[in-house]
Parts: C-alpha cells; sequence; structure tokens
C-alpha cells in the first residue's frame, strides 16, 4: 500500500477567523508533506535523476521539521493540546534517517560533480603544464571517480526506497491516526515563530555559551571570536538546525512576517550549505589527489572564503534572536 493510498490530499490553507486574523494549522500541514513524500518516493525508486534525489531529500527534512513544530507546540506557556504521539513520531523519524542518508550520498556527489565542472579552468584557457592546467587535469580525473561513485550510491538508494517503503506507509498510518483529532488545531503566526525561533536558539546558545568571554570585550568582537572557534560538526549542526526552522515558518502565507523570517533562516542555511559542500570537495580532492595538490588548495580557498560569509550570516541572525 502506497502513502498516497493513506491519506488524502489537503492543501494547506490558513485559516481567518472573524476577526480576520490568520491562524495556521500544523497537523493539515504535515498531512501535506506527507503527499509530497510520498510523490517524492515513487519518482525516485524508478529514477534516480539529480531533481528527484534532490526532491526526496527535501521532503524528507520538511517532514521532520514539521514532526519537530508538533512536538514544540506540545509545550511553552501556552501549549497546544495534542494527543500524546511520541513513539509515532520517532518510529517515522527513524525511517526517514535511513532514507536521508542514503539520498544525501547520492545528492552530496550531484553537487560535487556539478561545482568540479563549474569551477574547474577551461582547457583552452590555460596552458599546458600550468597551475591552471594541472587544476583543469586534476578536476577532470576526479569528476570522472565521483560519477562513478554516484552510480553505486544510487543503487543502493532504490534499495533502501524499496526495504522502507512498506514500513514506512505503515508508521505514517499509526501517526497520522493517533494526532487526527487535533487535525483543526490551530495556532497564530506569530506564536509559530516564537517556537521556531526558541528551536534555534536553544541549539545555538549553549554552544557559544561554552566560550568564556574576554575582559573588556564588546557584544560584537565576543560574538565574532565565539563563531570563530565552533568546529565543523557544531557550524554543521547550526546549518541544519536554520533548515528545519526555515520548514516550520515556511507554512506562514507568503508576504507575511512570519514569512520573512524564513528567508532569513534560508539565508542562513544556504550559506553553510554552500560552506558545507566545499568542504566535502576539498577532504575528497585531498584523499584522491593529496594534500599539496594545486585541486585540494584551489577549493581549501573556497571553503574559507564560503565560512567566512556563512559565519558573517550567522553574525547577523543571532543578535536578533538572542536580544
Amino acid at each position: 500500500m502506497r502513502l498516497c493510498q493513506l491519506t488524502h490530499l489537503i492543501v494547506t490553507m490558513p485559516v481567518t477567523t472573524r476577526t480576520n486574523t490568520t491562524r495556521l494549522q500544523p497537523v493539515k500541514a504535515l498531512k501535506e508533506q506527507v503527499v509530497a513524500l510520498d510523490a517524492a518516493l515513487l519518482v525516485a525508486i524508478t529514477s534516480t535523476e539529480v531533481g528527484a534525489v534532490h526532491r526526496l531529500r527535501t521532503t524528507t527534512r520538511r517532514v521532520q521539521a514539521h514532526l519537530e513544530l508538533l512536538e514544540l507546540l506540545g509545550h511553552g506557556d501556552h501549549p497546544m493540546r495534542l494527543p500524546e504521539h511520541r513513539s509515532e513520531a520517532q518510529a517515522v523519524m527513524q525511517r526517514l534517517r535511513r532514507i536521508r542518508r542514503a539520498a544525501g550520498e547520492v545528492r552530496d556527489l550531484d553537487v560535487q560533480t556539478s561545482m568540479i565542472a563549474l569551477d574547474a579552468p577551461q582547457k583552452a584557457a590555460v596552458h599546458s603544464g600550468s597551475t591552471g592546467d594541472a587544476v583543469r587535469r586534476q578536476a577532470k580525473k576526479l569528476r570522472k571517480h565521483l560519477e562513478a561513485q554516484r552510480e553505486g550510491e544510487a543503487k543502493k538508494l532504490v534499495a533502501v526506497l524499496k526495504d522502507e517503503e512498506q514500513d514506512l506507509a505503515a508508521s505514517l498510518r499509526e501517526l497520522e491516526q493517533t494526532i487526527k483529532p487535533a487535525r483543526r488545531r490551530a495556532l497564530a503566526p506569530a506564536a509559530l515563530l516564537e517556537h521556531a525561533e526558541e528551536f534555534f536558539v536553544a541549539r545555538v546558545k549553549p554552544v557559544l555559551r561554552a566560550q568564556r568571554p574576554r575582559k573588556g570585550e564588546d557584544e560584537h568582537t565576543q560574538l565574532q571570536r565565539r563563531l570563530e572557534r565552533l568546529d565543523e560538526d557544531t557550524l554543521h549542526a547550526i546549518r541544519k538546525a536554520a533548515k528545519l526552522c526555515r520548514y516550520m515558518v515556511e507554512i506562514a502565507p507568503e508576504g507575511t512576517p512570519v514569512r520573512a523570517a524564513a528567508e532569513r533562516f534560508e539565508a542562513v542555511q544556504e550559506a553553510g550549505g554552500h560552506w558545507h559542500d566545499w568542504l566535502l570537495l576539498q577532504q575528497l580532492s585531498m584523499n584522491f589527489h593529496g594534500r599539496k595538490a594545486e585541486l585540494t588548495h584551489r577549493y581549501e580557498i573556497h571553503t574559507n572564503a564560503a565560512l567566512a560569509d556563512y559565519r558573517l550570516r550567522l553574525s547577523e541572525l543571532l543578535p536578533k534572536l538572542t536580544a
């Protein structure tokens, strides 16, 4: 039985009360993402082309974001009354995690081969034996290696999808039945944004506070120094948190202040993703060609520039959320 047989398509429309105040229905928003996930799974099982894998990976994240949102809504000063669904949600998250990881391996290779093609010098633009020519040759070899690796990862992805499809459908059916009584529960956009921002701050503040402030340091300098000391894993985790927050608040209507907040989270997500893509490519080049290769050095420069931009985006967003 496919996922689309478990739930019907419900277009997420904001609810407008008599006072003309827009209210959002998070359970319906989750259902919409489940339908999108079903479509993405169907396509990816039959074709692992670039767009299909990207959509699959994105929809798994969106479903995760909406499950995280439901968990947040059950807490706080004014919690939304929701049926207990933690075990059902965890079962869904576990199966989504396996699918997302398999799709992520393929998606990363797609991004990396594309970046290599766009960044490598053209043969006609470099002289034989020059540094540019060395970069071009190394890039060509690395891209060919990654394309071959992609074929193997795509086959693994299809195997994972076929293995998980039925169990995921069952887990989603159980979750849907459990939270069905709350399908009409709604909240104001401002409350949605507050929950999303608290989710993000809860993941960032602890790692920033772990570093002691220096005497006489102003807040801006202190934040910059703390951001510079964050390790790769922490920066990656912050990027993923920004992505989830973006997906949470995107259920708000276009043109609203809450939707504008989604754009701020997206800016951080995109900057962090750009840095992470270059970092992975640098590591791949180092493993394939060696640390001293011209291509590795080229990607290191790109990585450092992207990291500086990511830190800048964070330094612009964080003061607004932690004030």
